[in-house]
Formats: C-alpha cells, sequence, structure tokens
C-alpha cells in the first residue's frame, strides 16, 4: 500500500480526514480499514483515537504552527523587494552588478540594521518571489562591428 506523505497535504484536508476518521471509527470501522482507506500508517490513526479520547473532536482539529518571527516586516520585505528590483548592488558600493545573498545580506543590514546569514537570505527572498538569475556572458571588451563581420555574419 502507498503511504501518503501528509505534509504535502493542506491543514484544512487533513483535520477533515481525522474528522471522518473518528467518525467512522465511532461506527465501528477498525484501525486497518481506516489505516488503507487513508492510506496512512496505522499509528497516526491511533493518534488520532488518543487525541479525540483526550479532547474530543475539538482535539482533532489543526494547530497552529509556531515557527520563529521574520526578522524583516512586512513593510521592510517589500522595500528590500522595490530595492532589488529597482536597483544595482553598485549603487550600495559593491562591485558586482549582480545581486547575491551574501550582498543582499550586507545592504538588509545596513538598510534595515539586521543581520541575517546569507542562507535565511535565500529562503527569504524565494518566499518573496525573487529567483536566483544567471548572468549573461558576454565579453566586455568586445567591439560590435568586429562580431558583426566575424564569422558567422555577413555583411
Amino acid at each position: 500500500m502507498s503511504k501518503v506523505d501528509g505534509r504535502k497535504i493542506s491543514h484544512d484536508v487533513r483535520e477533515s480526514i481525522r474528522l471522518e476518521a473518528i467518525h467512522l471509527w465511532l461506527e465501528g470501522a477498525t484501525v486497518n480499514q481506516l489505516s488503507e482507506k487513508y492510506s496512512t500508517h496505522r499509528s497516526c490513526v491511533y493518534d488520532w483515537i488518543d487525541r479525540y479520547e483526550r479532547g474530543g473532536l475539538e482535539a482533532l482539529k489543526t494547530r497552529p504552527i509556531n515557527g520563529r518571527p521574520s526578522k524583516l516586516s512586512l513593510q521592510q520585505r517589500e522595500e528590500l523587494t522595490l530595492i532589488i528590483s529597482s536597483k544595482l548592488p553598485t549603487d550600495f558600493g559593491f562591485y558586482k552588478a549582480m545581486w547575491t545573498r551574501d550582498i543582499v545580506a550586507s545592504v538588509i543590514k545596513s538598510e534595515f540594521g539586521v543581520s541575517m546569514h546569507p542562507a535565511a537570505v535565500g529562503k527569504m527572498l524565494k518566499r518573496l518571489g525573487l529567483s536566483p538569475q544567471s548572468p549573461v556572458r558576454k565579453a566586455w571588451q568586445q567591439d560590435q562591428k568586429k562580431s558583426m563581420t566575424g564569422a558567422g555574419f555577413k555583411q
């Protein structure tokens, strides 16, 4: 039997599965039947039953997910997105014209006074919908006239 990874199912769906499973269990369904029906391990079904017996249907509801609060406020994240999309690192004194996690971390420190590890910066940028970009590789010494008359191009 193929098991479903519950982490990939939304919280609302998981909650409704737990509630439905307990209703079926109260009507006489066995743990093995429920495990097969919902493609989950029997230990999960036993956990649901235990939670129900301790706290009723309320105990089966989805609990809030606590995590570390963001170091930047919503306004600061919006401001950072604007900075990255409208300016270059050279505007902040860096010699590179491409944004890197290290450079973004330095800009966050200078603009907002918040220290962030480059790995955390990368995760935050991904959540903001900003993806890493590859530089366009082009010789900066290239002469446009020579390249147009060179191999592959005819005048």
